[in-house]
């Protein structure tokens, strides 16, 4: 991935190195999608998402902007007074979801546990600083909350075919966000023998990993609904 120094284009004068930018602003970090923060920009925020990758091709929208940088140096461009009303996060999985068990303790042993915690630390430490007015992480089940409990408690658990995508795909959030999202209910389809298409998805690409983590559009819009920037 890039710095933030080469692509931290994101407007505005400087606070203390920082940029001061209009708002209200939605941060999307560990995204390279916008999949997520898309109905924020379709009511006039301003996204910004953060990742070491750039953003997928074709995936870049009217509203959005793409900071290809570590989530950890976020903080030198993007300042508290910048008024970032909503956080959207979703860390990567691979070190926490239930489907890798088999691994964990591999994982332990060389570090990578260690890393992957210390990441999620540093990401709600940096939410800590910007105040925004909601904030959700997102993650797969497994062990993320046991490993880091200062995430604090399943806000909400959901599957996109909760909210009108038929597929299944069991999810959690933490954070601080009104959970009380319409739901759309609908059958998911079972595509293979595991049953949703995402199962289907094997290998450890980062094509692969986007694919498998980016969140449903009827989960976005509900989500957006729910929390709105202002």
């Amino acid at each position: 991935g890039g710095s933030a120094g080469a692509n931290s284009g994101v407007g505005g004068g400087a606070q203390d190195g920082a940029f001061v930018i209009p708002g209200p602003i939605v941060l999307a970090l560990f995204d390279r999608s916008g999949a997520w923060p898309r109905p924020y920009a379709d009511v006039g925020a301003r996204v910004i998402t953060v990742d070491l990758l750039p953003a997928l091709p074709g995936t870049l929208y009217s509203g959005r902007e793409h900071m290809e940088c570590d989530v950890r140096e976020v903080g030198k461009w993007i300042a508290p007074a910048c008024g970032v009303a909503i956080v959207l996060a979703a860390p990567p999985c691979d070190h926490f979801a239930g489907s890798g068990a088999q691994y964990w303790a591999e994982k332990d042993v060389d570090g990578r546990t260690a890393e992957a915690v210390a990441l999620v630390r540093d990401t709600l430490g940096l939410i800590r600083s910007l105040r925004p007015r909601a904030w959700a992480l997102e993650n797969p089940v497994g062990r993320l909350r046991k490993l880091v409990p200062e995430v604090g408690p399943v806000r909400l658990q959901w599957d996109p075919c909760d909210y009108g995508d038929p597929y299944t795909k069991r999810t959690q959030l933490f954070g601080n966000f009104n959970a009380a999202l319409t739901r759309s209910p609908v059958e998911p389809e079972r595509s293979c023998s595991q049953g949703s298409w995402l199962m289907r998805l094997g290998g450890k690409s980062e094509k692969t990993k986007t694919l498998r983590s980016t969140p449903p559009s009827g989960f976005a819009r509900a989500f957006c609904s729910a929390n709105p920037p202002d």
